[in-house]
């Protein structure tokens, strides 16, 4: 009952758009609107969970601040289009300021605010002229509790404006908009957004149904050996093994560095394997590689002397793990409509992949 007035809330009206998704991406929120799902039980006893603990927390909050009010509808309007949603919780005296407090129950809570939250909250400071706001953030397993204090920021009015104005324009349009999240390297948000079937995020230049072979660079076309080496020796240490913490990130910024890549030594034989898969086999190639975005050019280079002819090349960001990002990528390429026939890359890495594509798809 709850949720089916939410559901009455939150009604689908073109023009109309909520400031708890306008930091999400845009092709997810076309499908919200147009491809609405039912949610599941877990979702549904998450939703519960986090309106129960925003009603506990404005009663505590009462006995200590006077709170001006619980769930207030706010608007934000931007010409043909606006934001509408409602504040958790509008305190009328805190330190001598009015302030809002936005709660968000969450499974792990993160070193900064999420900036889909910091959005929201923009937007009601925004709506309210409001200058501080507070985002407390509830650990639904274990009751810890984190909260960042945010001001007003003239900025982030511009942004939320043009990504309503975005939203407006496709939807009114009917016209599905970017895959945001797909071409920010957000892999793991596409994996769990229930619209990935319908979106395809890694959609390629390719014929359906085609047989993909996924392949790493470092250790399987290039032996590094000598540009680790060099590394080591630039740190004057003589193994990589037992490094503390410090001396092994400075190693991995220097070895996924274009330093020393001119001392990498292209691996013959696995090159002709792409080869043979590439022309005997009519399989796509498609590169999943450790290396991070900041080598892109250069690599690009590498493999284009090399003669490799790959379809698309996938590359780490700084804060991703790599066989989880790798997992990410072949589930995803799964998921829009690739068969992976092949991963070619180090065996013990290979197992290790196969393992978390497993956690991504348990069943």
């Amino acid at each position: 009952m709850i949720y089916e007035k939410e559901k009455e809330e939150h009604e689908k009206v073109i023009g109309k758009y909520y400031p708890s998704s306008i930091g999400e991406c845009l092709r997810k929120q076309y499908y919200e609107f147009f491809e609405e799902k039912e949610p599941t039980e877990e979702e549904l006893t998450i939703f519960l969970t986090g309106k129960s603990v925003h009603e506990m927390l404005a009663k505590v909050l009462n006995e200590s601040v006077k709170v001006e009010a619980v769930e207030y509808e706010v608007n934000l309007n931007f010409d043909e289009a606006m934001l509408h949603g409602k504040v958790d919780i509008i305190i009328a005296d805190f330190e001598g300021q009015k302030v809002i407090v936005e709660l968000k129950t969450i499974s792990k809570i993160p070193n900064e605010p999420l900036q889909r939250h910091v959005m929201q909250l923009q937007c009601y400071l925004h709506a309210l002229n409001i200058e501080r706001g507070f985002l407390l953030y509830w650990d639904k397993r274990d009751g810890k509790k984190k909260v960042f204090e945010i001001f007003k920021d003239k900025r982030y009015y511009e942004i939320l404006k043009e990504r309503t104005l975005t939203l407006h324009y496709y939807i009114s349009k009917k016209l599905p908009p970017i895959k945001e999240a797909a071409i920010k390297g957000e892999y793991s948000t596409c994996v769990r957004c229930p619209y990935k079937e319908i979106c395809k995020p890694l959609e390629l230049d390719i014929e359906k149904d085609s047989e993909i072979i996924v392949c790493e660079i470092d250790n399987v076309l290039f032996n590094v050996e000598e540009r680790k080496k060099a590394c080591l020796e630039e740190l004057k240490v003589p193994s990589y093994n037992n490094l503390d913490k410090k001396t092994k990130e400075e190693f991995f910024k220097l070895f996924y560095s274009e330093k020393y890549l001119n001392l990498d030594i292209p691996i013959e034989e696995k090159i002709k394997e792409i080869d043979d898969e590439y022309f005997k086999n009519n399989r796509k190639i498609v590169i999943i590689t450790n290396r991070p975005e900041t080598m892109r050019e250069k690599t690009e280079e590498e493999l284009t002397n090399l003669g490799i002819p790959f379809e698309a090349l996938f590359m780490r960001k700084s804060n991703q793990k790599g066989k989880k990002f790798k997992a990410l990528i072949i589930k995803l390429l799964e998921i829009s409509g690739y068969k992976v026939a092949r991963i070619i890359d180090e065996e013990k890495t290979i197992e290790k992949i196969k393992k978390e594509i497993l956690k991504l798809d348990p069943s």
